[in-house]
């Protein structure tokens, strides 16, 4: 059965990895928050944006637009989708960056996945991966205050359907671990 799948999480715990090898063993797609068109341009468009918190948030928003509706007509056309990153990451940082808006009013209008799953892992090894990436990015820096990183995952606990940890997983069995709990919530 064909299903639109998404990964949330903070940076640093292996969503991206995860996500191209549940698609690869699901015989699915693997797809991302933003798509390939627009990541090149992400940098210049969020300079031209400049500090305007809530033009950021549309922008992302925007995005999971476009990119859920792609997603959802190929998983309604027997293709699973895996998404690196959706709806519940726009709000949850929004939110942790101040901005107020009313998501939800809007949520009704816009693709929804089948299911939703948040990835988590031991914060001592998040932060020694995102160290071990070298430069860190400014959402990076961000989710390593204590306050910022709280609302993020206040809001992507209270969105997301399942929560996974994969703490002392590797790559096989952190995929294991999510097809295990997405197989337990299709069966719910």
């Amino acid at each position: 059965m064909a299903r639109f799948i998404v990964i949330e999480s903070l940076d640093g715990v292996g969503k991206t990895t995860l996500v191209r090898n549940l698609a690869a063993a699901l015989g699915g797609i693997a797809m991302s928050m933003p798509g390939p068109a627009i990541k090149p341009l992400r940098e210049q468009i969020h300079a031209a944006l400049g500090d305007a918190k809530i033009a950021h948030a549309l922008f992302y928003l925007a995005l999971a637009a476009a990119e859920g509706s792609k997603a959802r007509a190929a998983a309604d056309a027997g293709r699973t989708v895996v998404m690196d990153r959706f709806l519940a990451s726009v709000i949850a940082y929004a939110r942790a960056r101040g901005v107020a808006a009313d998501f939800d009013a809007l949520l009704p209008a816009l693709p929804r996945p089948d299911v939703s799953v948040l990835l988590t892992l031991d914060e001592d090894e998040r932060v020694r991966r995102l160290g071990a990436r070298g430069e860190m990015s400014v959402a990076d820096i961000q989710s390593l205050d204590p306050v910022f990183r709280g609302v993020v995952m206040a809001e992507l606990r209270a969105r997301c359907d399942l929560q996974v940890d994969v703490t002392g997983a590797d790559e096989g069995e952190a995929v294991r671990r999510v097809i295990e709990a997405v197989g337990m919530y299709r069966s719910s």
